[in-house]
């Protein structure tokens, strides 16, 4: 008797098509069949919410809500994503408030630095129990935007190719920014020489010496390498990484009310689950980067360091009145009351 032998990758091709075809059968059997895209790569943060959205849908729906996830660079970036939304092409999105903001520009007030208190349990507490979203919430819808939750990754970590204690040390140093021009001020306000880049770019960027630094929560830096290429991290508590899922707004309306109120429910459901990933992800993330790069040093600065940059950065405050107008000084007063309100209890 003769045995036929599998090669691995013949393996694979059939696991790949019998996947493809389970997909295929679960959306012919679904009676909704969405989309939800994000930024970042498989398994990480954005990935473990939009995978447990999807399996509680799923669940809950009885298999009628079939949510097919595209990861990083599948259907563009981050501004082709939102606009997607927008368009109703797409159904959901983790929109963060860099990218955002150049779209409506008051939620830039999640922007500003220094602004939230290093407890993240207060920060939870504000993001979604806050009043100033009654006032944002409005600001999204005008551009056809619903948001269902904020979520964060965790505090921003300044990565650099030198020791940064103090404003001086960032003189002329280049640091990729968003394109928010919020933070391009506020980065300039500290010495740097900001420089706005694609997400997509940022490793060729530091690599090449195009720029010098960048800020992302833990997760991102470790997923997207970057650490490889620097020599510190650098904990500022400038602020959180805040992002906004987002649907479609006449999307949302259209559906009938359980489904709209299953997926809002859902949606919320998820936020204290996500500040745990998001804890729990930064701590392997950091462990893992210092594991495979024994070199990397890691600084935390100082209360007597963070306040001089405290104080560089309150000024910029100005730059957010100019772009977010008289409605985002309100929002940003509601935010003030919040914070203070959820830091109090």
């Amino acid at each position: 008797m003769v045995k036929k032998f599998r090669s691995p990758m013949g393996i694979a091709f059939v696991l790949c098509v019998f996947f493809a075809v389970f997909s295929v059968q679960q959306a012919f059997s679904a009676t909704y069949n969405w989309k939800l895209a994000h930024e970042e790569l498989q398994d990480g943060f954005m990935d473990t919410f939009a995978k447990e959205f999807k399996k509680k849908l799923a669940e809950k729906s009885n298999g009628e809500i079939n949510l097919e996830i595209y990861p990083s660079g599948t259907l563009g970036t981050s501004e082709d994503l939102v606009n997607l939304v927008q368009q109703n092409v797409m159904q959901f999105n983790l929109a963060d408030a860099g990218h955002l903001g150049s779209l409506i520009p008051e939620v830039q007030a999640l922007l500003l630095q220094y602004l939230f208190p290093k407890d993240m349990d207060v920060v939870q507490k504000v993001l979604n129990k806050g009043k100033f979203m009654d006032l944002l919430g409005e600001k999204f819808r005008k551009m056809d935007l619903e948001p269902l939750a904020n979520l964060t990754e965790g505090w921003q970590v300044w990565t650099t190719n030198k020791p940064i204690h103090t404003p001086e040390d960032f003189k002329g140093f280049k640091m990729r920014t968003m394109t928010s021009r919020l933070l391009v001020e506020n980065y300039k306000a500290y010495g740097c020489n900001p420089t706005p880049m694609p997400y997509a770019e940022v490793y060729s960027g530091l690599q090449l010496n195009m720029i010098e630094g960048q800020f992302n929560p833990l997760n991102c830096t470790s997923d997207m390498k970057f650490y490889e290429v620097q020599d510190y991290l650098i904990f500022a508590y400038t602020n959180p990484f805040i992002l906004t899922f987002v649907t479609n707004t006449e999307f949302f309306a259209s559906l009938p009310d359980d489904i709209r109120k299953m997926v809002s429910e859902t949606a919320k459901e998820l936020i204290p689950s996500s500040f745990e990933w998001q804890e729990k992800f930064n701590q392997k993330k950091l462990a893992g980067m210092l594991e495979n790069k024994p070199s990397l040093k890691v600084i935390r600065l100082t209360e007597d360091e963070i306040g001089a940059f405290r104080k560089l950065a309150l000024p910029v405050r100005e730059t957010y009145f100019k772009i977010a107008g008289p409605d985002g000084k309100k929002i940003l007063e509601a935010l003030e009351a919040d914070i203070a309100e959820m830091s109090a209890k």
